[in-house]
């Protein structure tokens, strides 16, 4: 993983044939997938991983995401998620990811938050972070916190009245 812009690259992966779609580019639900799997990326580095996952039968649900498409992505294009921690509570976490290509351009932006869910007594509730992924939560927060917010944030979605 290495910082860009001081954003923490979580996820570097390449576009998947079977992604492309009838326009010949990296269908809307694969954007989804990229960014799911670097939201994954960062569960792992904050110790949510997949032993934690099976030991304790908790993990991380998403509440809400959105995602913005800047620019179309091509069967076996470079691509890297990068990820800034916007908040963060005991349960709960803010993300802001950049999708981008090899050379650096941005090609989509997500926003997701998620939310620390057990499962342990059969219907899930949401359960407090282990101490350790919290404590690793709150370094990743503090060390993007001076870092400048994408203005796409404030963005809502709707049409403009022209």
């Amino acid at each position: 993983m290495s910082e860009d812009r001081g954003l923490l690259r979580i996820l570097s992966a390449s576009v998947c044939d079977t992604w492309v779609d009838y326009n010949g580019h990296m269908g809307d639900y694969a954007y989804g997938i990229v960014f799911s799997d670097a939201a994954t990326a960062y569960m792992d580095r904050i110790g949510i991983d997949e032993a934690y996952r099976t030991e304790t039968a908790a993990t991380l649900y998403t509440l809400d995401i959105r995602i913005g498409f800047l620019k179309e992505c091509h069967a076996g294009e470079a691509l890297h998620v990068d990820i800034l921690v916007l908040a963060a509570d005991a349960k709960r976490l803010h993300l802001f990811m950049r999708l981008v290509n090899s050379a650096g351009e941005e090609l989509a932006l997500c926003e997701q938050v998620l939310m620390h869910v057990s499962r342990a007594e059969g219907m899930p509730r949401s359960a407090s972070l282990p101490e350790r992924s919290l404590e690793r939560l709150m370094t990743d927060l503090e060390a993007h916190s001076d870092i400048e917010r994408p203005a796409w944030l404030s963005r809502r979605i709707g049409l403009s009245r022209g």
